[in-house]
């Protein structure tokens, strides 16, 4: 195990690069091959990628991250894990259901307080949903991440090791959660209480307000099941369901400056029930 911890450290981030084109271009080809839903391209993805190029560069201008934040408190021998003498396995356990109630929690804050939502809102903007709606987030949005998730980091004491396949698990299951796919549904119906599937993500980007406020994470589901923000049934069929945001449908939602200055606009709805 010692081996394995060494080489998530050391080359994770590697094989992490590796793994997000893999996969994309994998679900990109099965998207064409067995898609869900019709959905528009183009301009649509050209968007998107632009919005991940610049997101890219935000994170990269972040002097600190949650890596670094774990590096730290694991060196000060800092946080609840950190003064816990657990086995490899009850670490591992407990570190990345941790690590998901940030992502969940997060999430959670980003709806309902109004100044994030501003931010969080352009990843909801997309009028439709496939692989490349992944990686649609205004740069604001990770400057918030950090910032509510690092104190969260360092008071628990995530290991460096465990956060690190925390986010290869990350990006396996936020693409294939965004992707134009649905799986069999056997595998649907027993999958989602375990880890977040395409159904149960595309509720999420419902139009309809009490469907978007709906399941938060990103990889496990099991802290909307305790949260009771779990949800696996819509208003209407998945393959008629409006996704994006109500008030805002024309094409302005994939226009790139428009989106990178939407956090200063207001829209109809009304930001203190978001």
């Amino acid at each position: 195990m010692d081996k394995f911890q060494q080489w998530l450290i050391n080359s994770s981030e590697d094989f992490q690069f590796i793994l997000f084109f893999g996969l994309l271009f994998l679900l990109i080809a099965l998207e064409y091959i067995i898609a869900f839903r019709k959905v528009k391209r183009g301009k649509r993805w050209l968007t998107n990628f632009v919005m991940t190029l610049i997101s890219i560069f935000a994170m990269m201008a972040m002097p600190v991250s949650f890596i670094t934040a774990a590096r730290y408190a694991s060196d000060k021998k800092f946080g609840l894990l950190n003064s816990i003498p657990l086995n490899w396995f009850a670490l591992l356990l407990f570190s990345l259901l941790l690590r998901g109630f940030i992502s969940f929690f997060t999430h959670y804050l980003a709806h309902k307080i109004p100044l994030i939502w501003r931010v969080h809102r352009v990843h909801h903007l997309d009028t439709e949903m496939d692989v490349s709606t992944n990686v649609r987030f205004h740069p604001f949005e990770f400057i918030f991440n950090t910032l509510i998730g690092i104190p969260i980091i360092l008071i628990l004491g995530l290991p460096v090791w465990t956060l690190m396949l925390y986010e290869l698990l990350d990006v396996t299951v936020t693409l294939i959660s965004h992707s134009n796919i649905s799986l069999p549904k056997r595998i649907e119906n027993v999958l989602r209480y375990i880890l977040v599937t395409p159904d149960l993500h595309r509720i999420h980007h419902s139009s309809y307000q009490p469907e978007t406020d709906t399941n938060f994470g990103a990889v496990f589901p099991i802290w909307d099941i305790v949260f009771r923000t779990f949800k696996t049934n819509t208003k209407t069929e998945p393959k008629e369901m409006q996704l994006g945001l109500e008030e805002v449908r024309d094409e302005k939602v994939n226009n790139i400056l428009w989106l990178l200055l939407s956090p200063f606009k207001n829209f109809k709805k009304n930001d203190e029930n978001n």
